[in-house]
């Protein structure tokens, strides 16, 4: 049997839809688009994966669905609708950090235009790395986060990225 199969077990249709990921009530959402969709789970499309904890809400056409992710890349995310989330310690700081998190990436973005096929030297992006490891305090401060030191999670994630050994 082929391991690339179709699992799903219902039906999904292909969709575009304004979507929203919901981290908790005092997080900022987190704009998206829903693309295949079915009573289980959807596809969602976003401008990066990167910080993204792995228990989430999901709302599509005003309904709020706890969600996990189940498979990601860089800029989607498929999601299995869950029940009722189980909120972990790890789940409880993920939340935490989401809002500062996405701080840092508009921050990262005004000091870092995107220039679309740009190389850029990989001594420049360790630059960029410290230079993001030192504006965290500041974007704890903007989201009124209190601060605390960098997600462990999102360096040992940079790491992976990196091929660089934990």
């Amino acid at each position: 049997m082929n391991a690339l199969a179709e699992q799903r077990r219902h039906l999904r249709k292909q969709v575009f839809i304004a979507a929203q990921i919901v981290f908790s009530g005092t997080a900022p959402t987190l704009e998206c688009t829903a693309r295949d969709l079915s009573v289980q789970g959807v596809r969602l499309r976003l401008s990066t994966t990167y910080g993204i904890p792995d228990r989430f809400d999901v709302v599509i056409d005003g309904k709020r669905k706890p969600a996990r992710s189940i498979w990601r890349t860089c800029t989607e995310i498929g999601v299995i609708f869950s029940d009722a989330p189980q909120r972990s310690a790890e789940s409880i700081q993920n939340e935490r950090d989401i809002a500062p998190l996405l701080e840092l990436l508009k921050m990262a973005a005004e000091r870092w235009p995107s220039s679309d096929g740009a190389i850029v030297p990989e001594s420049e992006l360790l630059k960029r790395d410290q230079a993001l490891l030192d504006m965290w305090p500041e974007a704890c401060r903007r989201t009124g986060i209190p601060v605390h030191e960098f997600p462990i999670g999102v360096i040992k994630r940079w790491q992976q990225e990196m091929g660089w050994p934990n």
